[in-house]
């Protein structure tokens, strides 16, 4: 994080050791470490939202969404059909079967002919009181059904609201009628297989696998929504069904990408096909790996509805930027720091160039229980001593290593300022750039009129 100041390998109160100030890639999609702590932190953020909803007579669903597919459909069609294409240079972005389950009149309801800013009647939206979603898309792959990608989404509703956009509050919730509910779910498969059909007729799914609802009848179904989504994912949680797409493993013979890179690690490291877990050659893995990190660049992982997470006080986003806020206040959150040591870059680097950054690591935990600085130190220091780096160390105490950790925290923000106003001046410049362009082609545009009509006369 900061060449200056270096790594920090500190131990807890706890006894467990932690390496403060290493940058993290932050990539949900693609890196198992990274992925492992930042969906953690979402599973419990969606956890305390559905629970605070519940618990304010709110009522909580549920919803999968999929589309039917083959062997030989791409990733990225497939996706761009459920979440939408991304925007490029080259087109604007078009919406997918998702954002049209919550547009059009019959869902938003309709304003009055009067142009007085009254309904005509209420939508779907408003008969059920709902507030907004939590949506997490997940992906697995098999041989013989090839990609097969589908969203979770925890849609909260029973609310009474009042205001618009970050204006928006709750002011009350009720049990919305079994009739509103029964006209919700229909309308949403009806779009989501209408949608579909209109991308690709071969994507429309059935109509018991298209959209499956599930009610979390009570604030424990809430609580356990981690022993609920890990049902599907490692065994346990609603939230963790949503977040912890590391943890699942793939049903029917499929693989979740975090299991076909393990398998493609088995086969570059030399062990049998036959007995890698997993299915597919070296080749057959490396290419659907390849496919999936090109499909998801750029894509949202976990998102919430706009202005949902203020309407319910749960702090954050869902930006890059957040998740490497969560990772690095994860670093940070092994207990109380009481002794530690600072490694510079250049020593850090000998370390992991050796391997030697785990041993560093165990060394800074101990198990002699002496967890005086001056001997945590010697410990961590006998390692680098391996790496010909002993001299690159230097011991702090409890308060020095809070003190050097917030300032590498500190100088993290300076640069992320100056980033974003970097980047707001180059947009400035590319708008100023684009302006002169335009005026300099109405100025041709005008000489090249002018040259085919000449002189006008009055």
């Amino acid at each position: 994080m900061d060449p200056a100041s270096g790594v920090i390998v500190a131990q807890t109160a706890a006894g467990t050791a932690v390496v403060l100030g290493l940058m993290r890639c932050g990539r949900i999609w693609l890196c198992p470490v990274c992925a492992a702590t930042i969906r953690h932190r979402r599973a419990e953020e969606i956890t305390t939202a559905v629970v605070e909803w519940i618990r304010q007579g709110g009522t909580a669903y549920l919803v999968t969404f999929t589309a039917r597919h083959g062997h030989t459909d791409r990733l990225a069609d497939l996706m761009d059909a459920l979440q939408g294409t991304r925007k490029t240079a080259d087109s604007p972005r078009r919406p997918g079967a998702y954002q049209r389950l919550i547009t059009g009149g019959t869902w938003a309801g309709r304003r009055a002919t009067d142009g007085r800013g009254h309904a005509d009647r209420d939508g779907i939206r408003d008969r059920i009181g709902y507030v907004g979603m939590i949506r997490a898309t997940e992906v697995t792959v098999g041989q013989a059904n090839g990609w097969h990608p589908h969203i979770h989404a925890i849609a909260l509703v029973g609310g009474r609201t009042e205001g618009e956009r970050a204006d928006k509050r709750v002011v009350g919730t009720f049990t919305p009628g079994d009739a509103a509910l029964a006209e919700w779910e229909s309308h949403w498969r009806a779009v989501w297989t209408r949608t579909l059909r209109a991308v690709n007729p071969a994507y429309t799914p059935d109509d018991r696998h298209g959209v499956d609802f599930k009610r979390l009848e009570t604030e424990r179904d809430a609580n356990d929504l981690a022993e609920y989504i890990a049902k599907t994912q490692d065994g346990r949680s609603p939230a963790l069904e949503l977040a912890r797409a590391d943890l699942k493993t793939a049903a029917g013979g499929n693989l979740a990408p975090f299991e076909l890179l393990g398998r493609i690690g088995d086969l570059t490291g030399g062990v049998p096909e036959d007995e890698a877990q997993g299915q597919g050659s070296l080749e057959w893995c490396l290419a659907r790996w390849h496919e999936y990190e090109r499909a998801t660049k750029g894509r949202r992982a976990i998102e919430w509805t706009r202005y949902l997470r203020a309407l319910l006080g749960i702090e954050g986003g869902d930006t890059e930027d957040d998740d490497l806020d969560l990772l690095l206040g994860a670093d940070a959150e092994g207990g109380e720091l009481r002794a530690g040591v600072a490694v510079t870059e250049e020593g850090w680097t000998a370390v992991t160039r050796r391997a030697l950054d785990l041993a560093a690591t165990e060394a800074a935990e101990g198990t002699d229980g002496n967890t005086d600085p001056a001997a945590v130190g010697e410990r961590v220091r006998e390692v680098l001593a391996l790496a010909d780096a002993a001299d690159t160390v230097a011991v702090l105490t409890a308060g020095e290593v809070a003190e050097a950790y917030a300032e590498m925290l500190a100088a993290l923000a300076l640069r992320r300022e100056e980033a974003i106003a970097r980047r707001r001046r180059e947009a400035e410049d590319h708008d100023q750039d684009d302006d002169a362009d335009a005026d300099a082609a109405q100025e041709r545009a005008r000489r090249h009129l002018a040259r085919r009509t000449g002189p006008t006369s009055h």
